[in-house]
């Protein structure tokens, strides 16, 4: 048990058993976490981030965990301590991390963008009018949180943030610990024995040992993966439902244009350094950038007790035309049940090529879902992508083979490919090649989301595709009435390209909108503004709920002399929010 969970015991104690059974939770969505930023509640702002806690009603308050991860402009070139090639300076919104060099947040005090986390699975009903404030908080510090969920629509949950009272004894963690990780770098201490330049040669050898190794792990009580090194997952041992306990994994892999030559190994030996490591009761997180010549791509790992969130943010220079990222099984995932979206009956893992999902060096159909099941337990994953790029092709990579097309990569994994499976993209073919790395210039965005569920055995596709479903909705939290008032929506703003448009012509720009705040946005304007073309009127909506999505077609007449381009602003606003703008290209016949 860790230290820090003896006096969280003590003091959970004083308040009600710290049991799941006092939550009822939102059905079918144990996995799913709960996560909010300061902006979002504005009630809680400028508390200290240890003392916020949290709270469900189920006839009486029963402290649940939380956490509050703290977020700062982070500068990259710090994290990695110089050691870049290019010498261009870079930052953004990041983990703060007083154990690397990404450091704390400076704002010691809870702020707009630090994340406030806790599990849907705590969630309880909606408090007893007159009911007081549980002992041990700040009085009048309640906030509110409002749980739907709209893929199975039920009863609508809640949770309660409070101010725990200075001289209080709560504790976040509430008695529980859903996550452990233990960051395990063999070297020694991070900032002092760390090679943030990798090893010799690293971005040129295709084999060999990784830099930096580890021997770091999560364990929940779902699964247990293993890490060697920053970006290496090389084990997982399933838990759930009597699973076997098996080491399922040999890798989880990243290749360019398939093969060794830019791999999840080649990162590893190459440059580059952790922005945080974060060990809390909800959830652990792992950031790190430095894939080679992608000075500064980066993927945070966010473990929970039943699931994996990665997301990985492209940034690298023209060229980089295919990536996939896939789990490559053991051998001890033999006679798993492989199946995906476009093959739900599935295929048996076997180490012999099944030609029906084979896709070797090529791309197979996009697939929604994938999942691998068995008296080893269930691996569910859900791939999706966010980008500006016009054109990019989404699909699909599979082997079953001891002797695949696409290398596996030797220096820590086996040669062999069972099962292996994940998805690839495909650039569009342009000239001089798509830029994602922000430092050369203007750049376009790419961010990779998949997400891992972890289960016990008899996995089927009908969970796999509820997986889905619940990755593409996911909960509708609003702060509710009994409890924290005010804030602002937060309004996110995509525009999409335009090709083929001609000039002295009308034309529409395609945008969507949505509001990722906790806040009804009022009164919202879509408006247009370029040189060489006359907008039309601006797209006008009484309102826009929190969650919510609003597709838009947005007209203007492009003047007859406009010539090749046109770079079209797009700005929303509305009443009580401070609006976002995105840009459209243009291309004229």
């Amino acid at each position: 048990m860790k230290p820090r969970l003896l006096a969280a015991l003590v003091a959970a104690s004083l308040i009600a058993p710290a049991t799941a059974d006092a939550s009822t939770g939102v059905p079918g969505r144990e996995s799913e976490p709960i996560v909010v930023t300061g902006n979002d509640v504005p009630g809680l702002l400028g508390a200290d981030p240890a003392k916020v806690v949290a709270f469900d009603w189920d006839g009486g308050w029963h402290q649940v965990p939380v956490q509050v991860d703290e977020r700062k402009v982070v500068d990259y070139v710090t994290v990695r301590q110089g050691n870049q090639a290019s010498g261009r300076p870079f930052s953004a919104l990041a983990y703060a991390d007083p154990g690397t060099f990404a450091g704390a947040d400076p704002d010691p005090a809870l702020d707009g963008d630090d994340e406030i986390a806790a599990m849907a699975m705590d969630a309880g009903d909606g408090v007893a009018n007159g009911a007081a404030d549980p002992e041990g908080v700040e009085p009048g510090s309640r906030v509110e949180l409002r749980i739907v969920d709209s893929v199975d629509p039920g009863p609508t949950r809640f949770l309660y943030l409070f101010r725990s009272d200075p001289s209080g004894g709560l504790q976040q963690s509430a008695g529980r610990d859903y996550v452990d990780y233990d960051f395990n770098l063999l070297s020694g201490d991070y900032k002092t024995t760390y090679s943030f330049s990798g090893v010799s040669g690293g971005d040129s050898t295709t084999s060999g040992a990784p830099a930096n190794p580890e021997d770091s792990t999560v364990d929940t009580d779902y699964y247990r993966a293993h890490l060697a090194s920053r970006w290496i997952g090389d084990g997982l041992q399933l838990r759930a439902g009597g699973a076997t306990g098996a080491d399922i994994l040999d890798g989880d892999k990243a290749q360019v244009a398939y093969g060794c030559v830019r791999s999840e190994l080649t990162f590893s030996r190459g440059g580059g350094g952790f922005i945080a490591n974060i060990d809390g009761p909800v959830r652990a997180i792992r950031s790190y950038i430095g894939a080679n010549s992608g000075t500064f791509t980066q993927r945070d790992q966010i473990y929970y007790q039943r699931s994996e969130v990665d997301t990985t943010y492209l940034r690298v220079h023209p060229g980089i035309n295919r990536i996939s990222q896939f789990l490559d099984y053991s051998a001890d995932a033999i006679g798993m049940t492989y199946r995906n979206s476009t093959d739900p009956g599935g295929v048996t893992i076997d180490g012999v090529a099944d030609p029906s999902v084979q896709t070797g060096t090529g791309m197979g159909p996009q697939s929604t879902w994938e999942q691998t099941t068995g008296p080893q337990g269930t691996v569910s994953a859900i791939n999706r992508y966010t980008t500006n790029i016009e054109g990019v092709t989404v699909g699909s990579y599979y082997e079953d083979s001891t002797t695949p097309v696409a290398s596996q990569c030797s220096g820590y994994a086996d040669s062999a490919a069972y099962g292996a499976s994940g998805a690839a993209v495909q650039m569009p073919g342009v000239a001089g090649g798509i830029n994602t790395d922000p430092t050369l210039g203007t750049a376009y965005d790419f961010t990779g989301k998949r997400t891992l569920f972890f289960g016990g055995p008899g996995g089927t596709a009908a969970t796999a595709e509820k997986y889905a479903s619940q990755v593409d909705e996911p909960l509708k939290i609003s702060l509710g009435t009994k409890g924290g008032s005010g804030g602002s929506p937060t309004l996110q703003l995509r525009a999409k390209g335009l090709k083929r448009a001609k000039a002295g012509k009308k034309a529409k720009i395609r945008a969507k909108l949505k509001n990722t705040g906790l806040v009804t946005a009022e009164g919202v304007k879509v408006c247009l503004s370029t040189r060489k073309a006359k907008p039309g009127r601006c797209a006008k909506l009484k309102t826009l709920e929190p969650q919510e999505v609003a597709k838009l077609k947005l007209p203007m007449r492009i003047d007859a002399d406009a010539k090749r381009k046109l770079r079209v602003r797009v700005k929303a606003t509305s009443e009580n929010s401070a609006g976002s703008v995105d840009y459209s290209k243009v291309k004229l016949k």
